[in-house]
């Protein structure tokens, strides 16, 4: 289904827009703002952490940064990767994006009071993730277009770690629709994981998932009322 048309707002450091009708009432409400920040992505260097971060903690009254720590050892094995080899390039990684967060954090001085980052497998635990990643798994299990987004968001996650014409192994297929599902339930309702009155999902592009889900679907799972999602690019 076609999503309704973003629209585009230049701020001082950020272009952002907004996917979805519930979206742009979640940014006026500047309840909540939410970043996912995966190892394998180098758009969120420390500089541009630190511009969407200005931007945000002067819009909403919290933020919160999930860094992807989930499914990773399994990626890396599937790439060749012997299990210890593995183990020590996650830690390496994980510890350059929590570097790059507290640098990040540092640059905005007073505002990082309003930011918390922590790492996804934190919440596999929680019985607010736990509720509504059950919601998605069974979703995920009727919805073919769901699934089809999915699929699509784990390969253009792949295309990243392979060659134009490299086609993924079953193995790092696997790895990265793990990776994608354990993120899905930030995408959905966020405000029932936290307990926040709204929450905007940002991202700097719009992922399958967001395009589907923030599209004008007819039926289908769908975000919870009071989850936004926003399209948040750098202006360099």
């Amino acid at each position: 289904m076609a999503c309704s048309e973003p629209r585009t707002v230049v701020d001082d450091r950020v272009t952002f827009s907004t996917l979805g009708p519930n979206s742009e009432d979640a940014i006026h409400d500047g309840n909540h703002a939410l970043f996912g920040v995966s190892t394998g992505n180098s758009y969120f260097s420390r500089r541009h952490l630190t511009d969407v971060l200005t931007w945000a903690t002067a819009r909403f009254a919290s933020v919160d940064i999930v860094y992807a720590d989930v499914a990773l050892e399994a990626m890396l094995e599937a790439f060749g990767y012997e299990r210890s080899a593995a183990r020590k390039s996650v830690a390496k990684q994980l510890s350059g994006t929590r570097r790059r967060i507290r640098g990040a954090c540092d640059d905005i001085g007073a505002a990082a009071e309003k930011v918390r980052a922590r790492p996804l497998s934190g919440f596999l635990a929680e019985p607010g993730y736990q509720e509504v990643r059950a919601r998605t798994q069974t979703a995920l299990r009727t919805d073919v277009g769901l699934r089809a987004a999915q699929d699509a968001t784990a390969y253009q996650f792949l295309s990243t770690r392979l060659g134009p014409a490299e086609m993924p192994a079953p193995a790092q297929v696997g790895a990265a629709l793990a990776y994608v599902e354990a993120e899905l339930p930030f995408v959905i309702d966020t405000p029932r994981i936290l307990g926040v009155a709204s929450s905007v999902h940002c991202y700097h592009s719009i992922l399958p998932l967001g395009r589907l889900l923030f599209g004008d679907r007819p039926r289908g799972l769908k975000p919870a009322d009071n989850q936004g999602y926003a399209i948040v690019e750098c202006r360099d």
